[in-house]
């Protein structure tokens, strides 16, 4: 179903709400019965029915205890046997339950808005025909569902110390499946140059062998920011594999995470190999697969290689 504002036509769901900027606002509402409970909207903290609930589908990083959202979905299921995915890129704003107890409105900004309708009745019909639409994921390896082990985010390790860690499992006859080397397999302060901390790890590559020897599968952390005090960062600088600022001079660079940090910008083919490249190194060594952090906190105020819109991004 889409609605779209034609010139010389009015719409009564065409509503301005925010008059100081003259922004257009796409609204519709959709009733719902008094025993009706929706779920979904992606990966939520929040309680588990969202009636009641303002939900806003915007990534940001905000932890587990908050209505931030690390994976938000337009997408929500009703105990009544059907579902809605309001087809929008950018922030949608749903007010479930909340603003008039008897419907689910939502609203995008701009002078369209799609939706589409699923109907089951059994939810798992309705998720069939969702992700039909949408896409389904590949199924991961066998070895990917057993017992992964990993080192903390706050703790400082070594070799010496994960090792310790997997002999305790197997003294305590728990099967592991997988080790995971989280933040500070690099050193600090050059997040992600994609290079081990020879301080503590002098030989990785003899380590990982022995842990694979174990029968373990090897995962590290990573994510898509490169640290200004690394090499890997004038690399990217001077090739143009990272985003540059919105008017165009010089790299786009934040010190939320690590200091004067630049963002891979991949809709740059080559940013794309880039990157590639340098996982491939860590493939090459013994890692068998990576946890892919953060992402959230992409800026706005940038400019794609390709012209993408930064909110849909």
């Amino acid at each position: 179903m889409r609605w779209q504002r034609q010139p010389s036509t009015m719409l009564p769901q065409a509503n301005y709400l925010d008059e100081t900027r003259c922004v257009p606002y796409m609204l519709t509402e959709l009733s719902l019965r008094a025993d009706e409970s929706l779920y979904g909207f992606g990966e939520r903290f929040t309680a588990f029915a969202k009636n009641g609930q303002t939900v806003q589908t915007w990534n940001e990083d905000g932890g587990t205890a908050s209505d931030f959202v690390y994976k938000a979905v337009p997408f929500y299921l009703s105990n009544k046997g059907y579902g809605v995915l309001v087809n929008h890129t950018g922030n949608v704003s749903f007010e479930v339950a909340s603003e008039k107890v008897g419907f689910v409105g939502f609203s995008v900004p701009g002078e369209a808005l799609q939706y589409t309708f699923f109907y089951g009745p059994d939810l798992l019909d309705v998720l069939r025909s969702y992700t039909a639409m949408t896409g389904r994921p590949a199924l991961p390896p066998a070895w990917s569902f057993g017992l992964w082990l990993s080192t903390s985010f706050t703790t400082n390790y070594d070799e010496a110390t994960t090792s310790s860690f997997i002999q305790g499992m197997a003294d305590r006859d728990i099967p592991l499946s997988v080790f995971h080397f989280d933040c500070f397999w690099m050193r600090e302060f050059r997040w992600c140059d994609f290079q081990w901390d020879e301080r503590v790890f002098p030989d990785t590559q003899a380590m990982l062998q022995r842990y694979k020897d174990r029968g373990l599968k090897i995962c590290v952390w990573i994510n898509p920011y490169v640290a200004q005090n690394t090499a890997l960062f004038e690399e990217g600088r001077r090739e143009g594999y990272l985003l540059e600022r919105a008017d165009g001079k010089g790299v786009w660079q934040t010190d939320n995470w690590q200091a004067g940090m630049g963002v891979v910008d991949f809709t740059k083919p080559a940013a794309c190999a880039w990157y590639q490249q340098q996982l491939k190194g860590l493939l090459d060594l013994g890692v068998d697969c990576f946890k892919t952090d953060f992402g959230e906190r992409i800026p706005v105020n940038v400019r794609y290689h390709d012209g993408s819109d930064p909110v849909a991004m």
